[in-house]
C-alpha cells in the first residue's frame, strides 16, 4: 500500500513536471514581478499631459478641449506552459486621477455652458431707446465772475434853456385937450360922445404889451388891434415910415388944421417914426391927441 502512494506522488510530480504546472508559491512570485513591472509614463507622455491642461485652462470660449490619454495601458501577458495569464491593468496614481477628473469637470462645465440656450434680450422699442439716449445734461454751476457791464454811449443831454425872460411895453392913449369945451365941438356930431371920447380924457392906460428884440413902437401899438380892439388909422409914409391917421376913430384934424395925434417914448418926443423906433424891454410908450402941434401938450 505505501508502495502504490509513493509510485502515485512519483507520478504526479513527473506529471506536473511535464506539464509544467505552476505551484502557488511560483504564480505568487510571478505576480510580484509583474507588479514591479507597472509601466510608468515616461517623461516626454509627461509633458503633453501638462501642455494639453495648460490648453484647456486658457480656454475663455468655451470650448471643449481635447482628451488627454493619462496613463498608457501595457498588457502584459505571461504565457506558462499550457495555460496564458493575463495581468490588470495598474491603477493610476492619486495625482493623476485628480488630473483627468479635473478634465473631465471643465468638458462638462463647457458643455453645459453651449447646452444651455441663450436668454434672448427683448427688442427695446423707439421711443424707449429715444428716452435712454436723450439724456438732459444739468446744467453746470459755474463760478463766474460777473464780466464788468460796459456803459452804454449816453446820448448827449439837450441843454437845459433856461428861460427866456420876456420883455414888456407899456402903452397909454389919451385925448385930454378934447375935453376942452371949445376943441370938443369942433368935432363932427357923431363923435361928441363918451365912446370916442371917455370924460376920463384917457382911453388906455399902461397896458402892458409883451415885445421881442428887435421890435419897432408901431410893432407894439398895432397889437393893441387884436388884444383891446381898438381901431387904428395908419398910413405908410416915406418920411416917417408908418404915419398914425386916427385912433378909437378920432382923426386928424378933426378939431382944428394942427390937431393930430403924436407919440412920446419915456415922457420923450421920439425923433423918429414909430415904424422905425426900436423899443427895449420896459419902455413906455405914451400917444396923445393934440389941437395945436403938440404945443397944448408941452412938448
Amino acid at each position: 500500500m505505501k508502495s502504490k502512494i509513493i509510485l502515485f506522488a512519483l507520478s504526479a510530480t513527473l506529471l506536473l513536471t511535464g506539464c509544467k504546472v505552476q505551484t502557488a508559491q511560483q504564480y505568487e512570485n510571478e505576480q510580484e514581478e509583474e507588479a514591479k513591472k507597472v509601466v510608468v509614463l515616461n517623461d516626454e507622455e509627461q509633458k503633453k499631459v501638462k501642455e494639453k491642461t495648460k490648453e484647456t485652462a486658457q480656454d475663455d470660449k468655451g470650448s471643449v478641449t481635447k482628451e488627454v490619454a493619462t496613463t498608457s495601458e501595457n498588457d502584459t501577458t505571461t504565457s506558462t506552459n499550457s495555460s496564458i495569464s493575463t495581468v490588470e491593468k495598474p491603477t493610476s496614481t492619486p495625482s493623476q486621477t485628480q488630473k483627468t477628473e479635473a478634465k473631465k469637470e471643465i468638458i462638462t462645465s463647457n458643455k453645459t455652458s453651449k447646452e444651455q440656450p441663450t436668454k434672448k434680450e427683448k427688442p427695446v422699442k423707439k421711443d424707449e431707446a429715444k428716452k435712454e439716449t436723450t439724456v438732459t445734461k444739468k446744467p453746470e454751476a459755474t463760478t463766474s465772475t460777473p464780466k464788468p457791464s460796459t456803459p452804454k454811449p449816453s446820448t448827449p443831454e439837450k441843454p437845459i434853456e433856461k428861460p427866456v425872460k420876456k420883455e414888456y411895453a407899456t402903452i397909454t392913449i389919451g385925448m385930454r385937450t378934447l375935453l376942452n369945451p371949445d376943441h370938443y365941438e369942433l368935432l363932427p356930431k357923431n363923435l361928441q360922445s363918451e365912446q370916442y371920447v371917455p370924460a376920463s380924457g384917457v382911453l388906455l392906460n399902461n397896458a402892458k404889451i409883451e415885445i421881442k428884440e428887435g421890435d419897432t413902437a408901431w410893432d407894439a401899438i398895432s397889437k393893441l388891434r387884436s388884444k383891446y380892439g381898438i381901431y387904428i388909422n395908419y398910413e405908410k409914409n416915406p418920411m416917417y415910415g408908418i404915419y398914425i391917421i386916427g385912433i378909437n376913430h378920432i382923426n386928424e384934424k378933426q378939431a382944428g388944421s394942427l390937431s393930430g395925434w403924436m407919440y412920446t417914448v419915456n415922457g420923450v418926443k421920439a425923433p423918429v417914426g414909430v415904424g422905425n423906433y426900436q423899443l427895449e424891454d420896459g419902455d413906455r410908450i405914451e400917444l396923445q391927441y393934440t389941437t395945436n402941434g403938440g404945443t397944448d401938450l408941452g412938448w
